[in-house]
């Protein structure tokens, strides 16, 4: 099992094996390629990274590290989202969706959607892709490559996770709030305030935890999944940004753009396992 991570001013992808927590090897990238999230296609050995400055997205070999394609779409590139033997790319500048083919990098469609869309939120059950713009939430239906539904908000929307279990949909914003809205309805349902600038979201269905990085309080704050409230927080000295947990909910692993390292934590205890360090601002995590 392998941890992947986009070190954003560094030009670089770290690889860490998981069992040891050492690090393993550092794909350099070029100097035009600031890669702040990917995916990883570890059945073909390549990596996809939108690159958010020059708006190419590149394929890379993740053996050689090589440039194997590329396309220019233009803009700023946020996030990429795979499904089959499409590529999903969230473009900022465009306020649109490009849908891309991962063996050619040929455009296949845009959707348009609202202003400055970020993250992306995949829901595997019925196959739709939850988009955040500033004063939207998108939900597209992927196979028909249409906008399914909408709703317009009052806050500004980045980051989202779909709780598939319940229903629901968490959504970090950037005034400061974690919103939970129903899936079906897009209607909220809670609120938490106690935040300053809160990133990713990632659910412990084994102890019922809900983590959420606040890069604004330098912690990882713990909701309890089952009663909706705060339970505790885990401080962290630096800033939090990236956040994955394994597959055996076992380890949470947190990317510290301040001293350049991922930090892994124990779910059970809460307590620092290992600080590994990796390149320059580390920002997004992949765990396969």
């Amino acid at each position: 099992m392998k941890v992947y991570i986009s070190n954003y001013l560094s030009h670089s992808i770290s690889i860490i094996d998981y069992e040891t927590l050492e690090m393993e090897r550092e794909i350099v990238l070029d100097n035009n390629i600031y890669p702040h999230h990917f995916c990883v296609d570890e059945d073909e050995g390549k990596i996809y990274i939108p690159s958010l400055v020059n708006g190419t997205l590149y394929e890379i070999d993740i053996i050689s590290g090589k440039i194997l394609n590329s396309i220019s779409v233009g803009g700023s590139l946020s996030q990429i989202f795979m499904h089959g033997d499409e590529l999903f790319v969230s473009n900022e500048d465009t306020n649109s969706i490009y849908i891309i083919n991962k063996y050619t990098l040929e455009a296949i469609s845009m959707i348009s959607v609202d202003d400055m869309p970020h993250g992306l939120g995949y829901d595997q059950k019925n196959n739709k892709l939850y988009v955040p713009c500033i004063n939207s939430i998108i939900c597209i239906d992927i196979e028909n490559k249409i906008i399914y539904k909408k709703i317009d908000t009052d806050f500004k929307a980045w980051h989202l996770e779909v709780d598939e279990k319940k229903k629901e949909i968490y959504v970090s914003t950037l005034d400061g709030k974690l919103v939970i809205l129903k899936e079906d309805d897009l209607e909220i349902i809670n609120t938490f305030y106690e935040l300053l600038l809160p990133v990713q979201i990632r659910f412990n269905y084994i102890d019922e935890r809900v983590y959420i990085s606040d890069l604004g309080y330098n912690q990882i704050k713990i909701l309890d999944y089952r009663l909706g409230k705060y339970i505790g927080k885990i401080k962290v000295n630096g800033i939090p940004q990236g956040l994955e947990i394994s597959k055996d909910y076992s380890r949470l692993f947190v990317s510290d753009t301040e001293n350049d390292e991922i930090k892994v934590y124990d779910t059970k205890t809460n307590q620092l396992i290992k600080a590994i360090h990796v390149g320059k601002e580390p920002t997004t995590i992949v765990c396969l």
